[in-house]
């Protein structure tokens, strides 16, 4: 199990690190980039290609701020999964500790779901009401992706909660003994 852990915590550092990267291609850095013959582009959700380039810099700080609370509970989801990951490694695995590490990854991981759909509204309410932006549309949708994210996060709160109840009946057992 030791090894299915590492690969599990590296594969979650390298997702990780990809989305602090396109966070930052996206808002910071996003001119296109020439990769070989390949031209790359990365723009933030809900906004076409070369969008963020023709931004005000006030505009494009700002949108990088709407979304940057989606990336910080994305990032703690992922300490959380740590955390969970290891406590099992260590033989942990229905440790109440690594039950709750297990709920808050699975409830960080949806709040930051929902953030990230919520974002491209927020992103231009701001824009209209204080920086004084050009009017956009406001844009909120659900990929059948992220509605699978949705079930995903609910199996982890089942599984969470089948790992409380063995731990329960563990202890009740311990006591018949």
């Amino acid at each position: 199990m030791t090894r299915h852990v590492r690969v599990v915590r590296a594969i979650a550092g390298v997702l990780a690190l990809l989305q602090l990267l396109y966070f930052i291609l996206s808002w910071i850095l996003p001119e296109a980039t020439q990769l070989g013959p390949v031209a790359v582009t990365f723009s933030p959700r809900g906004m076409g290609e070369g969008a963020v380039t023709s931004l005000a810099p006030g505009l494009r700080w700002s949108g990088a701020l709407c979304a940057l609370p989606a990336l910080l509970l994305l990032g703690y989801a992922f300490l959380r999964l740590d955390r969970m990951l290891r406590a099992c490694a260590g033989g942990r695995m229905f440790a109440l500790e690594t039950v709750s590490h297990m709920k808050a990854f699975a409830a960080s991981l949806l709040g930051a779901l929902t953030l990230t759909v919520l974002e491209p509204a927020l992103r231009v309410v701001v824009w209209r009401l204080v920086a004084g932006g050009p009017p956009r549309a406001v844009n909120v949708g659900v990929s059948s992706e992220e509605l699978m994210l949705v079930l995903i996060c609910a199996l982890f709160f089942v599984v969470a909660s089948m790992m409380h109840e063995a731990r329960r009946l563990a202890e009740d057992n311990e006591g018949f003994v």
